[in-house]
């Protein structure tokens, strides 16, 4: 049992080293849903009418990460490493059970822990791989429990109701399963699965009828999907197998590796030596190879044919990205590793399996390396890019929309998704930013699903920037892009005696209050129209005020900034607001200002400051006890936020043992 043990512990630990080493950080565009969707659900709970919060499987482990560790990207990929790294244990204790010896196994579980495709997955946050989790639990239950067939049958009721509450494509997996009973004749296992399933999703029913009034909330939720023409369907079904045996159709990489050619090649050869008496045993088909064989192929076929949604009156499929394939990753993965292992017992010699193995190791390896690459470039270019724009406190930031929401200072944030919308967005406002501002060029959107022509890319641009627009810093080319250009970051300065600029980030039109002087009744307009929830007419109007040497100037400028903290726009509202603090650095709006700032900081995951700035109102305006007792509220909200439950205990612990020292 030790030697057991001490196997798992190393193979666990090199899938998490490597893993870990090749961390790609946010590169995925669901990253700022996902980012977004955990920092409400830690802040507020969650909201179970949101179909994200419904599918609770795929940040449970995520939510408690960053309740212990607090809001960071280390803690946000964490859960998917840890996780994943679990593969191994898995494969190990599989092929133990298989009949492998304990070297076998454990080289059996090294493939698995440096396989090119469980890499890229295990380090980057993918909820797809809780799925993969869910399966390989799964699969891994199946074999381990097969001489308990209850406790089979309620270990993988558990495992696909969890993978249900990650993607409806759990169901895949039942094809098979059923298959496995019906051909076994496991009668008592299969009846545990189903009253166990009944009562698990039974439960979960009567909860969701409590909460939403409906049994089945989220059955009536599914990834986008669209009708596929008939003409498209080839290459549509050409798609999981080009990303499995080719690798992305965006970049040179081989995401899987060698990982399915080794799988097909040996199969046949395994194939061959059910009609070849003379092959050794181990080159033989076997019970095993036919229950890999069950989970990922059936797996395969209904997410490779299957319509999406579940809808049959035509074809339906969603967008086919490699993330996609990754519930059936773990078993093709070990499926492959065990067709190497059988290789190797022609000969009873440990050193020979060594022998066959190292090699594959090394090239699963560098293949790991490879297909991480273009995120590593990505990550590199935006840490430096993120370091220089922090450091220059710009009074604007101009980056591609997904990219600015990585940014903490202000952004201007539009919907334009190509670079010729960009290049026409910032040929039309560019007289309304002030200097100063900073642009952000070169650095595409996200690195995955063919974004690379999104943002600011000049390459993709009509006309080179302008004159006022200079250089201040060049970092690394962005190599993997199909055209590629370095990262750029410049800064908006115009010659002396230049037009000025309009100096307001938004331009409302103004013409209708045209003849429209007097204060009170702009103010009231203004707040006819705030308080119908109206916000973009009622800017109109305070805007106009704000612009005038009145004393109603300053309640202009608080509902202006206060019309963006109700839509929700906290980086726009955080602007204003401080413009507000900047220009009525004595007025009676300050400390709401401050405590809107403070929220600002919050709800966008900046928990440190916004601590900081709800201390600063506490302790600066006493005379105002209602903005006090709210940052009061917001602190306690956020105790044990800043590092997490765990590091604020770490830290406590360390100022009471100074205390101590010094006392």
């Amino acid at each position: 049992m030790r030697v057991h043990v001490l196997a798992a512990a190393v193979l666990f630990a090199v899938g998490f080293t490597v893993r870990w080493w090749l961390r790609q950080g946010l590169v995925l565009g669901d990253d700022p849903q996902e980012y977004g969707a955990l920092l409400g659900i830690l802040t507020n709970g969650p909201i179970w009418s949101d179909q994200l919060h419904q599918r609770f499987a795929g940040w449970l482990a995520n939510y408690l990460a960053f309740w212990l560790f607090g809001v960071s990207e280390s803690a946000f990929l964490m859960p998917t490493a840890l996780l994943t790294s679990t593969f191994t244990i898995m494969a190990y204790a599989l092929l133990v059970r298989w009949g492998y010896g304990r070297l076998r196994a454990f080289l059996g579980g090294l493939l698995v822990a440096v396989a090119p495709f469980e890499v890229t997955l295990g380090s980057l946050r993918a909820n797809d791989s809780y799925l993969e989790l869910a399966i390989a639990l799964g699969l891994t239950s199946l074999v381990l429990l097969e001489e308990r067939p209850v406790w089979q049958g309620i270990a993988l009721a558990v495992c696909l109701w969890f993978g249900f509450y990650v993607k409806l494509w759990v169901v895949y997996a039942l094809p098979a399963l059923g298959l496995y009973y019906l051909a076994g004749r496991r009668w008592r296992a299969a009846m545990a699965f189903a009253i166990a399933s009944a009562v698990i999703h039974g439960a979960t029913s009567v909860f969701w009828k409590a909460k939403l009034g409906t049994f089945i909330p989220f059955l009536s939720h599914h990834a986008v999907n669209y009708p596929v023409p008939r003409a498209d369907l080839a290459d549509l079904f050409l798609k999981y197998p080009r990303l499995m045996f080719v690798g992305s159709s965006e970049f040179p990489t081989t995401l899987w590796g060698w990982t399915p050619h080794l799988l097909v090649a040996l199969f046949v050869v395994k194939l061959g030596g059910r009609a070849v008496r003379t092959w050794p045993e181990s080159l033989r088909f076997d019970r095993a190879d036919g229950l890999l064989l069950a989970c990922w192929g059936s797996f395969f076929l209904l997410l490779e044919f299957f319509p999406n949604g579940f809808r049959l009156d035509r074809y339906y499929s969603v967008p086919r990205i490699f993330r996609y394939l990754a519930p059936i990753s773990f078993p093709i993965v070990l499926h492959a590793a065990k067709l190497v292992l059988d290789l190797t017992r022609v000969r009873a010699s440990g050193l020979f399996a060594a022998g066959v193995v190292t090699p594959v190791l090394a090239l699963y390896l560098v293949q790991s390396l490879e297909a991480t690459g273009p995120s590593h470039v990505y990550r590199k270019n935006l840490r430096a890019v993120l370091h220089d724009v922090e450091a220059a406190k710009p009074p604007v930031l101009l980056a591609e929309a997904v990219l600015a929401s990585y940014f903490r200072d202000v952004v201007i944030q539009h919907d334009e998704h190509e670079a010729a919308d960009y290049e026409r967005w910032l040929h039309e406002h560019e007289d309304t930013l002030p200097d100063g501002t900073l642009l952000v060029t070169g650095l595409a959107s996200f690195v995955h699903y063919g974004a690379h022509i999104d943002g600011y890319r000049l390459a993709w641009f009509a006309k080179p920037l302008g004159p006022q627009w200079k250089l201040v810093r060049e970092y690394g080319v962005l190599s993997y892009l199909p055209r590629p250009e370095p990262a750029r970051l410049w800064r908006l300065e115009r010659p002396a005696g230049a037009r000025p600029p309009v100096r307001h980030d938004e331009r409302e039109d103004l013409s209708s209050l045209e003849g429209l002087d007097d204060p009170a009744a702009l103010r009231a307009g203004g707040m006819a129209r705030y308080e119908a929830t109206d916000y973009p007419g009622a800017r109109r109007f305070f805007r106009k005020l704000v612009a005038m040497d009145h004393p109603a100037a300053e309640d202009a400028a608080f509902f202006y900034a206060a019309s963006f903290f109700r839509e929700d726009n906290w980086a726009r509202a955080r602007h204003e607001f401080k413009r507000l603090r900047r220009r009525f650095p004595q007025g009676r709006w300050l400390p709401a200002a401050y405590w809107h700032i403070a929220m600002c900081e919050r709800n966008r995951g900046h928990t440190g400051r916004a601590r900081r700035l709800f201390a600063s109102v506490v302790r600066r305006f006493p005379g105002d006890p209602t903005t006090v007792r709210m940052a009061e509220e917001g602190l306690e909200e956020l105790r044990g936020r800043r590092g997490g439950v765990l590091v604020e205990w770490w830290h406590a612990l360390g100022r009471r043992m100074n205390a101590a020292a010094t006392g």
